[in-house]
């Protein structure tokens, strides 16, 4: 069954493939959606609700999705690689989608962390 992220506020209503959405970067009250096939929207719906929606929305597919310090939401499933030495983070799908991001060194170095742990825990199946 495929997810849809639906955001419906004021005259918009827009739905988006959980699996086509790559991330969601902010700046104040605004949020810039990206989607596989290099589309950005701006939505003025601030970060926090929009990860509550994807909480609320997605379900088991909202388990993709993290949070990057107080900026970034991404699609795990579309990274790549991260570099907190160079604040930076990489999501593709090695087809033609790529996207490097900045992200601060501390949230991209717990991040790490926790990707290497649920890696780890993966292949310990």
């Amino acid at each position: 069954m495929k997810h849809f992220l639906v955001i419906s506020k004021g005259t918009e209503y827009i739905r988006i493939p959980a699996d086509q959405l790559v991330y969601i970067s902010a700046d104040g009250n605004y949020s810039e959606i990206v989607t596989h096939d290099n589309r950005k929207r701006i939505v003025t719906i601030q970060m926090g609700q929009l990860a509550d929606m994807i909480t609320n929305q997605l379900g088991e597919a909202g388990d993709d999705f993290a949070r990057i310090g107080r900026s970034l939401i991404i699609n795990r499933n579309f990274l790549h690689s991260i570099d907190s030495a160079k604040q930076q983070i990489v999501l593709s799908d090695c087809c033609g989608c790529y996207y490097e991001l900045k992200a601060p060194r501390e949230a991209l170095a717990g991040f790490k962390a926790y990707i290497e742990e649920v890696d780890k825990n993966e292949r310990g199946r």
